[in-house]
């Protein structure tokens, strides 16, 4: 629960006496917890409204290595640690299957595998590309180019790849919810919609779908239907931080205040130094009129940027 201490020392700087003034600092404050993040933003400021909405959908795609088929891509903002480098995300509670097995003996996968454990990006995309020509159906290889054009920024390329795959695999959840995440970066929610609903028709627990459905359908102005996606998530996965902080934003956006400040408490509670939860608790107060207690709020999202 949120305190309310009482600051009677003046040297700590004047309070900021109405909402509006403590919004437009709360705003700045927020721009620099996401200087934080290091993955790139998706949506523009056009797209998405700073007390509208949650802030901009990003996504984060490791390039697979030993095990490339785990599911990595997401559509939130790479929050899980903010403290900790990448990978941003947590591993889903239980992993989708891998797509298609290499043999033994494939020696280019083998090469394109210890190439990108190595870090040489290009000469995995060679290996790649070269096992593709011997074998187009190979999924799995299909699936870790992809992963490599979409880190290099070629999105257009990586959904190309993606789309291929899922020729041979249409079912396969780890390739629906990397092309789920690349068509949410192009701006295309609808098309990410369908592929996050295709994954859950075949496992309504999977947890990764439910919460980026939920980002995806807020993104569309599907508030409530965002919602429903979002507190589902956190069933599943109650120690989601993240699915914690974009149901806060969602409630507090319909104007469910005493959910909203719950979803906030509970994504700090799970990670005290996550500068946007505690912004949210911060304008959540603010509309409760509790502005002391907003500005400690407020505060502390600065002091969580270093700043």
């Amino acid at each position: 629960m949120v305190n309310n201490p009482k600051d009677p020392d003046p040297k700590r700087g004047r309070r900021w006496q109405t909402s509006q003034e403590r919004a437009r600092v709360a705003a700045e404050l927020i721009e620099e917890a996401e200087s934080l993040t290091q993955t790139g933003a998706i949506a523009t400021p056009k797209d998405v409204a700073r007390d509208e909405q949650p802030p901009p959908l990003r996504v984060a795609q490791p390039i697979a290595t030993h095990k490339p088929t785990g599911i990595k891509a997401k559509l939130d903002d790479g929050e899980h640690d903010p403290q900790s480098p990448p990978p941003p995300q947590a591993p889903p509670s239980s992993p989708a299957p891998e797509a298609s097995a290499p043999s033994s003996d494939d020696a280019l996968y083998i090469a394109a595998r210890e190439a990108s454990e190595r870090g040489e990006v290009e000469r995995a995309a060679a290996s790649y590309r070269d096992l593709l020509a011997h074998d187009p159906k190979h999924v799995k290889a299909r699936n870790n180019l992809a992963l490599i054009l979409d880190a290099r920024g070629d999105r257009e390329g990586a959904l190309a790849e993606l789309d291929r795959a899922l020729e041979s695999e249409p079912d396969n959840p780890a390739l629906l919810l990397n092309r789920a995440a690349i068509l949410g970066a192009t701006v295309r929610y609808a098309a990410a919609q369908r592929d996050l609903q295709r994954v859950l028709r075949a496992d309504p627990n999977n947890v990764e779908a439910l919460f980026n459905l939920g980002i995806v359908l807020t993104r569309r102005g599907m508030w409530r239907e965002g919602i429903g996606q979002l507190q589902r998530a956190v069933e599943v996965d109650p120690g989601r931080a993240a699915a914690w902080y974009y149901l806060g934003e969602a409630l507090n956006h319909t104007d469910d205040l005493t959910g909203a400040l719950a979803a906030y408490e509970k994504a700090v509670e799970l990670q005290p130094a996550n500068p946007k939860a505690l912004y949210g608790i911060g304008k959540v107060l603010d509309r409760l009129n509790r502005p002391d207690e907003a500005t400690v709020m407020y505060r502390r999202s600065r002091e969580m940027t270093g700043r």
